[in-house]
């Protein structure tokens, strides 16, 4: 009888190995096997290269700092709701070169350090191109992080003439605000208008000052006469009530405010109270509904230069004024629409740039002849843009065009 191990002796020319198992043959490499490993391990290191790698997201981030609560919330919250309708709308059409957008929105205060800490939040999450600020002073206290971040800036309401003609990473849809404020003095000194007391915010002076002096530069160029130069900052109430007072005691005939909306209508309703009935002329800071509705009977009459109508006769501003009225429940103003036409631009931009931010610096001022809100949009190479100015009331609750 042969013995019991013999069933399980090796066969002729081999030796068990470690893997041997007692009554099964041995495994042997082939040929076929070994190809198959190879292209199993070869895939495997593809795979975990891939994970290694840093990817670059499919989502692209975009900041969006403005106020969202004091005086000129009305811009900042109007502002981020039209960058949002405008990101919502992008997505809705399949994203850009592939790629979705998300905003993500921080509130930049009224200083310029609450500008510079919503800046550094905005870095912290990743955003890849910022919408904002809202005022010019925000702006030009936030703009060198932006810049030392390599992240553009695209802001909506921005139109301080200091910003003009510069190849940097900051771009706009709005013109700087000298040419309105000359159309604006033009169009008073053709009403007969001989004296004006001008009362200015500072808080905003990047903004209020070269609007202020390019009024009054003009103003007296046409013949007419500056009364009275009234700074007071936002934060002062007793210091604007002063300016409120030296007004009325200059007599002048007329009064341009270059304030926030809700300042500009505490100052209709302060004058009117006090038996004070002049022509009131407003900058383009003061043209919100929110003016309307927080000066009443008051605001009527009240003149304005912006590059915005509220009344424009065109139908991608119409089709615009439902969506964002369908959307969040009341009219935009001015700051809804430019922050959704910056939006816009960036799209086209990033379109351009086959979806890489790293790109837009160098899209962003080739944007031409893009169809906005507000009409057709073209930024030089500096990011600057021209636009139309309008001459505007308020006449019986609502804003209408004189030019």
């Amino acid at each position: 009888m042969a013995h019991p191990s013999h069933g399980n002796a090796p066969a002729p020319g081999t030796t068990p190995g470690h893997g041997d198992v007692p009554g099964r043959r041995p495994w042997r490499v082939t040929t076929a096997t070994a190809v198959t490993a190879g292209v199993a391990l070869a895939g495997l290191l593809v795979l975990l290269v891939l994970l290694v790698l840093p990817r670059e997201p499919r989502t692209v981030r975009i900041g969006f700092a403005g106020q969202f609560e004091g005086l000129m919330s009305d811009l900042g919250v109007q502002g981020r709701n039209g960058a949002q309708l405008a990101v919502e709308h992008l997505n809705a059409s399949g994203g850009v070169a592939g790629r979705r957008l998300e905003l993500v929105a921080e509130h930049d205060g009224a200083t310029p350090e609450e500008a510079r800490a919503a800046v550094a939040r905005l870095l912290a999450r990743d955003v890849r191109l910022a919408v904002g600020h809202m005022t010019s002073g925000q702006t030009v206290a936030a703009l060198p992080l932006w810049e030392a971040a390599g992240v553009p800036l695209i802001s909506p309401t921005t139109s301080a003439p200091s910003l003009e003609g510069k190849e940097d990473g900051f771009f706009r849809v709005i013109p700087a605000n000298t040419a309105w404020a000359v159309a604006l003095a033009a169009y008073a000194r053709s009403t007969g208008l001989r004296e004006v007391a001008v009362v200015r915010e500072t808080a905003n002076a990047p903004f209020s000052a070269p609007f202020a002096e390019a009024f009054a530069a003009r103003f007296r160029e046409l013949g007419g006469t500056v009364a009275a130069d009234l700074p007071y900052a936002a934060t002062d109430r007793r210091e604007f009530a002063e300016a409120l007072r030296r007004a009325r005691q200059s007599a002048a005939s007329g009064v341009l405010l270059v304030c926030p909306a809700r300042d500009v209508a505490m100052a209709a309703q302060a004058f009117h109270r006090d038996g004070f009935f002049p022509a009131l002329y407003s900058s383009s800071w003061g043209y919100t509904r929110e003016l309307m509705l927080a000066g009443g009977r008051d605001v009527e009459g009240i003149v304005f230069a912006h590059a915005y109508a509220a009344d424009l006769d065109d139908e991608a501003f119409r089709t615009f004024q439902a969506a964002y009225a369908a959307r969040f429940g009341w009219m935009p103003n001015f700051a809804a629409a430019f922050a959704y036409e910056a939006v816009m631009v960036a799209g086209d931009a990033l379109a351009r740039a086959g979806g890489d931010p790293a790109g837009l610096r160098r899209t962003l001022p080739e944007v031409g002849s893009l169809t906005g809100v507000l009409g057709p949009i073209s930024l030089d190479r500096y990011g600057d843009v021209q636009r139309r100015p309008f001459i505007l009331t308020i006449r019986d609750g609502e804003f209408a065009t004189l030019q």
